[in-house]
């Protein structure tokens, strides 16, 4: 059987080399774009979107002074990728909220260290940074303030310009700020000619005459804003700076939004299971802890030297070339005997003979990183970084993979940002040996407990759910006789015992892992524990109160939460995914000669059309001949009697006003065929097209060129929207017709064409956090499912059908991690996913009486049918309408035929990787 698990993802045209997490965020920001486009108030938008995606709409919170400007938030847990969905977010904003081709971007950043960062990958045309603004905007040019106070005219009128800053910098009582606000003969160019509703929101001298500022630039132009992670944006001084700007949208990538001074819109939060799931960060941390800084840097360095071998290991298997580095965190010089930086050096040098290239410092005094180009170079002998905080903010290396900090740890904010610094996964690639998947934290500490709290509430501060942080750190406290080799690289687990066990009858294979302290009556179990270790232990436990401490010790040996450690051994206690246990579902897959592959729109969409035929026509439905509040945009009068202008039809026209462009009508629609997607189609078809279409606009209706140039963002998707539709007609009939029974590539159920859940990757956005307890999920947490209404109660229903041996809440538009049925259009993902005692799958798709039957869900109950069909009944598809749960009691209580899995050579589904073909 081939596994489909690793062979399910979306085919991403615009921007390919994303993950399906920052896909989804994305989407959602787009979605948000369209929404202010259509109702002309960003709070509506905000709150009917929210609603969407979270089943109850969020209070929209404006920035006070700009109240009809966009201000929206996405959440990215530390190692997420912000800035290059940054990247990716100027081109949506441009398109989708501007409806422009190019703009001016404010990208504010936190220091002046993350600022140089930012503006040398920009800058780089190598970079893929550089690469996603090129993608959706052409010619760029990235600029720092003093840079900015030179700006030429006709670099802004024909690019998309960047700006990068703090805030610091714009503020009055800096040097840069007052220079961003003076009047500057260089930029005088900026301000000739434009009409007055352009020039009438401009800062004047006394006399009226218009501030050649920087600052009047960037008003005259709305820019739009990026604050990539920037605490100290949020202020009340901080937004009054933005609003002198007039931006047309303020967009906030971080990990940790404000909830309670100047509370961020979250329109979208990213997930630690959807990062580890796309394996772009090193979870769980495993955490040591030690009374003695100097026995913890020894199990530190110890920890690092067994990675660096493993890390040859892997390189000599996979060719990938790593370099475990530590970071160690020394005192500030104050207090009483400090462990200062040179303390620690000396330490490494004199004790541990650690060569000194191999160490460098960096600290706000002396960073010598800055004379490292290429840390990551396999000629590089840096294995040791010592800093106090100057890497919490600026600086990234995915080779750091151990932390050590030799301050005691109690708060979260010592650790929070130094923490992120080891999360990062070399090259978002989950590795082959286990310990090179996880992060190492060494903390001087006297109290376990507290110690554990401040990384918990570290990762939290980094952007991570409080909910999921029990599950991202592995703890296991060091008793002061430990060896200091235990655990450290094979991660250990360490429980108490209220009795001492007999374990001199543990056969070898056991022992070996197993170190028991007699006086602390602490058993210590080194790297997973496996079905037999537990089942011999548990024969030498003589309470219940040690079997219900094996178990836990079990559950941690094995990365999984301990939050609720269960009261017995019974297989009840633990989630199938847990045992590893496989959930293979049979997918809709095409017949092709003799060869089998899953059923995708590629097989449907090669089908070839032309647009010869087409009706290139647009009607006033289709392309409105006025723009709604024309060019003076739309004027009302507030409860208080004031005139105010709505924010994003004024900004409309200002955008217009200053568009001077004279194009020709093969400028058009040379144009418009470059910006719609074609790769199906000829290009001089779509040339053709697109010509009859200016024909028509001009002839038949009577627009004017001038005003289909100036409207071009509208024009262009109108056009696109006209030929998909033509499109989706010729991809609905290519369809249909492989539906046939009697097509000459039949579609199939066979149990040689698979998914499989993958018992370690569960990518859901949110937790569930109802309070009915769960008893046959198939992983130990459930995503997605909210704590009422008619879906939980069908999951409920399933939970408690005795023919139900376990199921999985599916998650959406996640191919590579969820069972999926091709539609028309899209991928269609059920609600459930079950297998049932008897071996066979059910599919449970939950519809409200509202919504079963429109055409969205006849086209999934159809397809669900027929996959149920061409499985002989050995697969099930329902889809209850609104609370007719017992419909699926029904389904499983029918007609039955066994032969579907007789020609299968194992239950356990063999699962390959790669992508398809």
């Amino acid at each position: 059987m081939v596994d489909h698990r690793a062979k399910a993802g979306i085919r991403k045209t615009l921007m390919p080399d994303l993950k399906t997490y920052q896909h989804a965020a994305l989407e959602t920001l787009s979605e948000y774009f369209r929404e202010c486009t259509r109702t002309n108030d960003p709070d509506t938008a905000f709150y009917t979107l929210t609603k969407q995606k979270f089943g109850q709409g969020i209070p929209y919170r404006p920035i006070k002074g700009m109240e009809g400007m966009p201000y929206v938030c996405v959440r990215v847990p530390t190692g997420g990728g912000k800035t290059v969905m940054a990247c990716h977010a100027i081109g949506l904003a441009t398109r989708e909220l501007l409806h422009a081709t190019r703009s001016f971007v404010l990208w504010l950043v936190p220091s002046n260290a993350i600022r140089e960062q930012t503006i040398a990958a920009l800058k780089d045309r190598q970079h893929f940074y550089r690469q996603a603004l090129n993608s959706a905007l052409g010619s760029i040019t990235v600029l720092d303030i003093g840079e900015a106070l030179y700006l030429s005219r006709p670099t802004l009128d024909t690019e998309t310009v960047i700006i990068v800053s703090t805030l610091q910098a714009f503020r009055v009582e800096d040097t840069d700020g007052r220079k961003v606000y003076e009047s500057n003969g260089a930029l005088m160019e900026h301000f000739i000619g434009w009409p007055a509703e352009a020039t009438q929101h401009l800062e004047t001298l006394e006399n009226g005459e218009i501030v050649y500022s920087l600052a009047n630039v960037l008003r005259l132009r709305s820019p739009i804003v990026i604050v990539d992670e920037a605490h100290n944006a949020r202020t009340e001084l901080s937004f009054e700076t933005l609003a002198r700007f007039r931006p047309a949208c303020v967009l906030e990538f971080t990990a940790t939004p404000d909830t309670e001074h100047n509370p961020s819109n979250v329109l979208h939060t990213v997930s630690a299971a959807e990062l580890k799931a796309e394996e772009m960060i090193k979870l769980p941390v495993q955490f040591h802890r030690r009374d003695n800084w100097q026995e913890l840097l020894t199990d530190a360095i110890a920890a690092r030297d067994q990675l660096e071998q493993a890390a040859r290991l892997e390189q000599q298997t996979t060719g990938e070339y790593l370099r475990p580095i530590m970071l160690i965190q020394a005192q500030a010089r104050r207090g009483p005997a400090p462990i200062t930086v040179e303390t620690v050096r000396e330490t490494l040098i004199n004790d541990h003979h650690i060569p000194a290239e191999q160490i460098k410092e960096a600290t706000g005094e002396n960073n010598e990183l800055y004379d490292i180009p290429d840390i990551k170079t396999a000629n590089c002998p840096v294995r040791f970084i010592i800093t106090v905080q100057a890497l919490r903010e600026g600086w990234d290396c995915p080779f750091a993979y151990v932390l050590c900090s030799v301050a005691e740890l109690r708060a979260s904010t010592a650790v929070e940002q130094i923490l992120g610094r080891v999360l990062r996964m070399p090259n978002a690639k989950r590795k082959g040996r286990p310990e090179l998947n996880r992060a190492y934290a060494f903390a001087t500490s006297s109290s376990f407990e507290e110690t554990a709290k401040a990384l918990k509430d570290a990762l939290v501060d980094s952007g991570f759910n409080r909910l999921e942080v029990n599950d991202l750190i592995a703890v296991a406290p060091l008793p002061g006789d430990t060896p200091p080799m235990i655990g450290l690289w094979q991660p250990s687990a360490t429980a108490t015992l209220a009795t001492v066990p007999d374990l001199s009858y543990l056969p070898p294979t056991t022992a070996g892992k197993v170190l028991f302290d007699r006086e602390a009556r602490t058993l210590t179990f080194t790297g997973p524990m496996t079905e037999d270790d537990r089942l011999v232990l548990a024969s030498q436990m003589n309470t219940p109160a040690d079997q219900a401490a094996l178990e836990n010790l079990y559950r941690q040996s094995r990365g999984f939460s301990i939050s609720n450690p269960p009261q017995t051994l019974g297989n009840a206690t633990r989630t199938p995914a847990e045992h590893g246990e496989a959930f293979a579902v049979p997918l809709l897959s095409i017949k092709q000669g003799e060869l089998f592959e899953p059923f995708e729109d590629t097989h449907f969409r090669e089908e070839l059309w032309d647009l010869s035929e087409a009706d290139a026509a647009l009607s006033e439905t289709e392309f409105e001949s006025e723009r709604h509040g024309g060019q003076a945009g739309l004027v009302d009068v507030n409860e208080q009697g004031k005139v105010v202008v709505n924010f994003l039809e004024d900004l409309r026209a200002r955008q217009m006003a200053l568009s001077l462009d004279r194009w020709t009508a093969g400028d058009l629609i040379h144009w418009l065929e470059f910006h719609i997607p074609h790769i199906d189609l000829e290009t001089e078809d779509v040339g053709r097209f697109l010509q009859r279409m200016i024909r028509s606009l001009m002839d038949g209706r009577g627009l004017t060129l001038e005003f289909l140039v100036h409207n071009k963002i509208r024009l262009r998707a109108a056009a696109e929207r006209k030929i998909d539709s033509d499109r989706k007609n010729a991809h609905q009939k290519a369809f249909s017709h492989l539906l046939l029974p009697d097509s000459t590539t039949p579609l199939v159920v066979t149990p040689d064409i698979c998914f499989s859940y993958d018992p370690n990757a569960y990518p859901y956005n949110t937790l569930y956090r109802g309070a009915y307890k769960f008893n046959r999920h198939y992983y130990p947490h459930i995503g997605d499912l909210k704590g009422d209404g008619e879906e939980f109660e069908c999951a409920q229903f399933i939970d408690q059908l005795p023919e139900v041996e376990f199921w999985v809440r599916n998650i959406e538009r996640k191919p590579q991690h969820s069972f999926w049925i091709q539609t028309s259009t899209d991928r269609f993902f059920p609600d459930f996913v079950c297998k049932l005692k008897d071996e066979r799958i059910l599919v449970v798709e939950y519809k409200g009486a509202d919504r079963w039957s429109n055409d969205d869900s006849k086209e999934k109950r159809d397809l669900g049918e027929l996959w149920e069909a061409r499985s002989h009944s050995r697969c099930l598809f329902v889809m209850p309408k609104g609370k007719d749960f017992p419909s699926i009691r029904q389904k499983i209580q029918g007609k039955r035929e066994p032969r579907f899995y007789q020609d299968r050579e194992s239950k356990s589904p063999n699962r390959t990787t790669g992508g398809l073909a």
